[in-house]
């Protein structure tokens, strides 16, 4: 995050430089029914206003962040942070390995993160709430600075984001009887007795060890998503849908 006097110092430097470099980056365009439309240099539609005010106070706004993003880039604070080497994944751990690879902003923007994401896993009353604090912190640094992490902590300490098993098991039951319902009233004892024998045998250690790709939790969370909608109305659905673009 940047300090007071250095937004100040941007801001006077895009209120010099607005009518030279930044015209390029949008325009307004006046529609036929009267209404304006800020416009990128590619044509892309980046929001439409009742009046050319407002349209005009949007893209003094759009000028204003890009020239913020460009100042980003020139003053190269997107270096990547080397945190290989972190002997555990606990969060004294990683502060040591930051204080001696990050600079100080870096270390600033990862310590608000980690508070942010702790008190969100402590108001989920979530099991380890610091362990699920430092992954998500980790993974939100990385989209600002990018950071090299040994990936087998990462991956060693997800588990501790599902919390006790036992409750992990009733939430997936209590969605599956949810789907279940999808089964016709005759059929559905069977399909319930079939999946309860499936469970039992399913092989925990090829679970454990099996790896996917990143694109394969997108697929199996859409296909999860139509399973549970399928057959209700559009109207009701397009509802549902909004709902989990707003919540994820």
């Amino acid at each position: 995050m940047r300090n007071i006097d250095e937004i100040v110092r941007l801001a006077d430097n895009f209120s010099q430089r607005c009518h030279t470099d930044l015209v390029k980056i949008a325009r307004i365009r006046k529609l036929p029914n009267g209404k304006c439309r800020v416009l990128s240099n590619k044509g892309k539609n980046l929001g439409t206003f009742d009046s050319e005010r407002a349209a005009k106070k949007h893209l003094k706004q759009v000028e204003y962040f890009k020239f913020l993003d460009k100042s980003h880039a020139e003053d190269d604070v997107s270096t990547v942070i080397d945190l290989t080497g972190v002997e555990e994944f606990a969060y004294s751990a990683v502060m040591r390995k930051l204080r001696q690879k990050a600079s100080k902003e870096q270390v600033l923007d990862f310590l608000k993160l980690f508070k942010a994401q702790f008190d969100r896993a402590v108001k989920a009353k979530l099991k380890q709430p610091e362990r699920v604090a430092l992954q998500n912190a980790l993974v939100k640094l990385d989209k600002i600075h990018k950071i090299k992490l040994d990936k087998k902590l990462i991956k060693n300490a997800a588990v501790s984001e599902l919390g006790d098993s036992r409750a992990v098991g009733a939430y997936l039951a209590n969605i599956i009887n949810f789907i279940l319902n999808r089964v016709p009233p005759d059929k559905r004892l069977i399909a319930r007795d079939n999946l309860k024998q499936k469970f039992a045998l399913m092989g925990e250690s090829e679970i454990a060890s099996k790896h996917l790709p990143d694109s394969a939790a997108i697929a199996q969370s859409i296909t999860f998503v139509k399973h549970v909608l399928f057959g209700h109305d559009p109207v009701y659905i397009r509802e549902v849908l909004r709902a989990i673009s707003a919540t994820i």
